[in-house]
């Protein structure tokens, strides 16, 4: 006989000893890697079933766990295996593997209860545990009384009598018993949704005291009746309001079983959907001006496209932030040059709730003129996707183009469907742009469309480009030198948000 096997012949003599009246089951586990074993884990009976604490499982093993308590999700590592356990919840993930058990998990007056035998087995199978004992004896700590505990031990009575108590998501009954009473055959069921009946085969109630148990105020139980049955007590219980179960659970220190009524568990969304608004309103946007440094931009009648969009910029950003509690981010506030690629990252990386850039048009044909907002989509019209082309050609002036694929019409629609959830967002900025726009630009409003703007591809948020006009023609040309004109541009813009942001937070209120 080797040393381990002397060891658990031993701890089963020890265990065996039946001098004292107080049974106790525990569980000790043999690890796999090394043949050692894991301290006890003390057995419960539930439902007539055994289950292991999971507080009891993580301190044998030394271990902690994250407990998620909005969905009773535990997460915890034993070795090199990931654990995910949840409670009224059949199955068990290790890692990427899933394993259904006969019993689900339970989650009991504030812990959490493994079948035993169900994830006794899963850790065999995922190669944990070599070896299982189960042992069966006394633990002098179950006889010690406290000097304020019922003498429950020299009752007449087996059922000696109930405590309610009321909890967030459900109810607590404690009933007392006398040492001696087997709880092990304890049935418990609710019927209608309204009498919860709990049976104990070979027990004598205190039917006086179980009469008479106090109830709290607002308590899910609204009356408790004790009834004698020949050789077996009944206890029925009248409930309030809906309940989802009942579990059955019996301790040995102190003796009494403990009985929980499950209400439908209902998770206070409140500050969740408070979070969410949060997230969505409009309080952080990113204003891009576009081009920059040594790009000019679109050049015609003595402008510069980077001076324009960079005035109007800074014009806007002073509206926001003088007349609302917005947070502006900038992609750039001075004459800089800034890659395509960190526009948008700049504008996801400070969380921003609406991206827009601002450009200046250019045609060969002069007599083009007007104002106009695009959205990332595929060009519709061949002036559309010639504008895209001319804003896209910033990209042969930075230093590493490597991180650019050609925009095929399927990358496109790709990057198209990854901000599909912002559009109809982008869609109604647009729209409101363009309608400020008309009432304070002279020229032609040439509308909303859509092209290929590698400036919009990947922000994580609402977004719209921004054309003010054609540098190419004079007449738009000569209102955009003057800085009266500058600021009605940017007066519309900053319109047009607010209206947008009335509108988006209308939707997002409670």
């Amino acid at each position: 006989m080797n040393r381990q096997r002397y060891i658990v012949l031993i701890l089963l003599l020890l265990f065996s000893i039946t001098s004292l009246q107080a049974r106790r089951t525990e569980l000790i586990l043999q690890k796999a890697a090394d043949d050692r074993y894991v301290p006890a884990i003390p057995v419960y009976v539930i439902n007539q079933y055994q289950y292991i604490s999971l507080q009891d499982l993580l301190d044998a093993y030394k271990i902690s766990a994250f407990l998620n308590p909005a969905v009773r999700k535990s997460v915890f590592r034993i070795g090199r295996l990931k654990f995910k356990v949840t409670a009224y919840n059949h199955y068990v993930m290790v890692e990427d593997r899933t394993f259904q058990m006969s019993h689900s998990v339970i989650f009991f007056d504030g812990e959490t209860y493994l079948p035993m035998d169900d994830f006794v087995g899963i850790l065999k199978m995922v190669g944990l545990v070599s070896g299982v004992t189960i042992l069966s004896g006394t633990d002098e700590d179950d006889m010690q009384v406290e000097p304020t505990a019922e003498p429950t031990q020299y009752s007449q009575f087996d059922i000696v009598s109930a405590n309610i108590e009321e909890r967030q998501n459900g109810t607590v009954i404690r009933i007392r018993t006398a040492n001696r009473y087997d709880a092990n055959s304890v049935k418990a069921w609710i019927n209608r949704e309204e009498w919860l009946y709990v049976t104990l085969p070979g027990a004598k109630v205190n039917k006086s005291i179980l009469d008479n148990t106090e109830i709290p105020k607002n308590s899910s139980i609204r009356k408790v009746t004790a009834d004698q049955l020949d050789g077996t007590s009944q206890l029925t219980f009248r409930l309030r309001g809906t309940v989802e179960g009942v579990d059955v659970l019996h301790r040995d220190s102190p003796p009494e079983i403990l009985l929980t009524i499950r209400r439908p568990y209902v998770i206070d969304q409140s500050h969740y959907l408070e979070k969410e608004r949060q997230k969505w309103k409009l309080d952080k946007i990113v204003l891009d001006a576009g081009h920059g440094g040594h790009d000019p931009g679109a050049r015609g009648n003595g402008l510069r496209e980077k001076e324009i969009t960079l005035d109007v910029v800074k014009r806007l950003g002073k509206l926001i932030e003088t007349r609302t509690d917005i947070e502006v981010i900038y992609t750039r506030d001075t004459d800089v040059f800034v890659p395509l690629w960190e526009r948008t990252k700049i504008a996801n990386e400070a969380g921003g709730k609406v991206f827009l850039s601002i450009h200046v048009n250019a045609n060969k044909n002069k007599k083009a003129s007007g104002f106009e907002t695009y959205l990332l989509r595929p060009g519709k019209t061949d002036a559309a996707i010639a504008v895209a082309e001319m804003e896209n050609a910033v990209i042969k002036l930075e230093q590493n183009t490597d991180q650019y694929d050609k925009l095929s019409a399927e990358q496109l629609i790709l990057a198209t469907m990854a901000q599909s959830s912002f559009m109809q967002q982008s869609e109604t900025l647009a729209d409101l742009t363009q309608r400020e726009f008309d009432k304070k630009l002279v020229g032609q409003n040439r509308g909303v469309k859509q092209a290929g703007f590698i400036v919009l591809i990947g922000a994580s948020m609402p977004n719209v480009l921004i054309e003010l006009g054609f540098i190419s023609n004079k007449n738009d040309a000569r209102r955009l030198k003057q800085a009266s004109y500058r600021q009605k541009a940017a007066q519309g813009i900053f319109d047009a948000l607010m209206k947008y942001k009335t509108r988006h937070e209308k939707l997002l209120s409670p």
